[in-house]
């Protein structure tokens, strides 16, 4: 009985450190500091680990994050000129399209996220872990502005389009 007890305790523990470990999507081969996001409980960040298709991504990402406050919804503003709104829009205004922001980098590449200038301003992955690497954030900062950054099951179902091809689907 009493070997039972502490290996019943170090299973538990183990267990909790493993879960404390898959929680946090801190890389040990990043830079120091480069957590890029949270992993979230809610309904709609738990639906997103089934998905990897646009339309979904579109409805629940870039219609409620990301089209806002003249914030890409198809105005004549700088970032409005990104259609992130209106459904549809966003293969042609995101897809081997050159960002404004850092010309010679695509927003999104086809099968390629750590090229995709997209994946970084979102903070899925940090300046340097691009390819190639990125010396540092745009000057106008990271992606969402003045909002809750984007949970990591979203992203991932962002990187999950991106390397499945990008497709208009």
């Amino acid at each position: 009985m009493l070997r039972r007890a502490p290996m019943a305790l170090l299973v538990g523990l183990v267990a909790s450190a493993a879960a404390s470990l898959a929680a946090c999507r801190t890389s040990l081969e990043d830079d120091p500091g480069s957590e890029v996001c949270d992993v979230a409980t809610s309904q709609a960040c738990m639906d997103a680990e089934q998905h990897a298709d646009l339309a979904w991504i579109e409805a629940n990402i870039f219609s409620k994050q990301c089209a806002f406050s003249g914030c890409h919804n198809g105005s004549t503003t700088p970032a409005g000129m990104i259609d992130l709104k209106n459904p549809g829009m966003s293969h042609a205004a995101l897809v081997d399209v050159e960002s404004k922001l850092e010309p010679g980098r695509k927003l999104v590449v086809a099968g390629q996220p750590k090229q995709s200038y997209l994946m970084m301003l979102l903070q899925h992955y940090p300046p340097s872990a691009m390819e190639p690497p990125l010396a540092g954030p745009p000057e106008v900062g990271f992606m969402p502005q003045d909002a809750d950054p984007i949970c990591c099951q979203k992203l991932d179902a962002l990187d999950r389009w991106i390397t499945a091809g990008a497709l208009n689907n």
